[in-house]
């Protein structure tokens, strides 16, 4: 009820939320209409895949610049025109016929797909503060779980009537966009022109330890989500347990729902325990449930350890958000969070040809017990190195 209340109080918020649901459309909606995709079209299916690999890449190198500018000019008049492009762009794919033209009108969606992305956590960090900024990108995240766990349903059941279908639901980039102009708020520490620059910033007296540490973790969270979750584990339940796409995809929403049941609890959780602590028992959790999927002989065992890679998620990802906007100086906060994204994009883009390329070696399930047990040393050992501390500190401190 306290959140619902929130989302009255605040029309921003749910402009915010609206957004994060945007952004999160671009890979999960198409990904299982490809092959309705390229029987209309009449590709093959790596040149399908295009149509994803187009989509993230802008991201590694396009989102930090994009950050800097929202530093310098705002984040609203960023974030607006971002949606309508993404809208735009991804919706006209249906009125084209020429296949590199449909390519570079993913890349420019996606561009405008990882300024949302920024942005969004960005405006939470700008506008709220304390155990309310915490609540609510601990929402964020549970909404994009939510995204990331309903739209390949959504998708997979549009692309049955039309291939054209999934790509129209891009126009709701330009429905949100619509209240944004009224509703969202500028952060009135932004876009004032200031005269210190981030590699001041970077360079200065400042440490930059926190930072580097935020950001190995993001890149681990993804590199396993993306890798192993999103990529190994499918091959298993089809090769081992000759489940149907329709069971895969619904073993592979358990995750998605226990990190948004997770992820709603953040403020929670940091008044028990340090960011630090909740990102290693995030990556404990990750590596638990990935090893127990690599040695199960049970469909009740894989969504024991499916629930339990959702929970490491929910312990992980949020708090590394959170975590970003409070070290942040709030003049630097587009740029620091630009990095988050960039970090966050190359985790997924580098994480399915890394565990698959293992795989092609060892085999998927023995792929997965060592990308298991390595994320469960590394959750335990930063553990360790908590535990070795005399007092609390908090991950600023680290």
């Amino acid at each position: 009820m306290k959140r619902l209340r929130t989302l009255q109080e605040s029309p921003a918020t749910t402009v915010i939320f609206a957004s994060t649901l945007v952004a999160v459309m671009g890979v999960s909606l198409i990904s299982p209409a490809l092959p309705a995709v390229q029987d209309a079209w009449n590709i093959t299916e790596a040149q399908a895949s295009l149509l994803l690999s187009a989509f993230t890449l802008p991201g590694v190198f396009l989102t930090v610049p994009i950050g800097m500018v929202a530093d310098r000019i705002g984040r609203k008049r960023i974030l607006i025109p971002s949606l309508v492009v993404f809208g735009l762009s991804g919706s006209a794919i249906v009125l084209l016929s020429n296949f590199e033209t449909i390519l570079a009108l993913r890349a420019i969606q996606g561009a405008a797909s990882s300024a949302i992305a920024t942005l969004t956590v960005t405006l939470l960090g700008d506008l709220f503060t304390g155990e309310k900024r915490r609540t609510l990108i601990g929402m964020n995240a549970a909404i994009l779980a939510v995204g990331a766990a309903g739209y390949p349903l959504l998708g997979g059941g549009l692309a049955t009537l039309s291939w054209m279908a999934p790509f129209v639901c891009f126009l709701l980039g330009v429905v949100v966009a619509l209240p944004g102009i009224v509703f969202l708020e500028e952060p009135s520490d932004t876009g004032t022109d200031a005269d210190t620059s981030i590699h001041e910033f970077v360079t200065g007296p400042t440490s930059m330890r926190p930072y580097l540490v935020l950001y190995i973790a993001i890149f681990g969270i993804f590199l396993l989500l993306y890798g192993a979750q999103l990529t190994v584990v499918p091959f298993i339940l089809a090769n081992s347990y000759q489940y149907s796409s329709g069971v895969i995809g619904l073993l592979l929403g358990l995750p998605a729902v226990m990190m948004g049941l997770t992820a709603m609890q953040g403020d929670r959780l940091l008044r028990s325990f340090s960011s630090f602590q909740s990102i290693a028992l995030g990556f404990t959790s990750y590596g638990i449930g990935l090893v127990m999927v690599s040695v199960a002989d049970s469909v009740y065992v894989v969504a024991g350890a499916l629930l339990l890679f959702g929970l490491g998620q929910g312990l992980a990802e949020p708090i590394t958000d959170t975590a970003l906007n409070e070290l942040a100086p709030d003049e630097f906060r587009g740029s620091i969070m630009s990095i988050r994204t960039t970090v966050l994009r190359l985790g997924t883009t580098v994480g399915p040809p890394l565990f698959v390329g293992v795989a092609t070696l060892v085999g998927y399930t023995q792929t997965l017990l060592v990308g298991g047990f390595a994320a469960l040393l590394v959750g335990l050992g930063w553990l360790l190195v908590r535990s070795t501390r005399t007092r609390p500190v908090a991950l600023s401190e680290q």
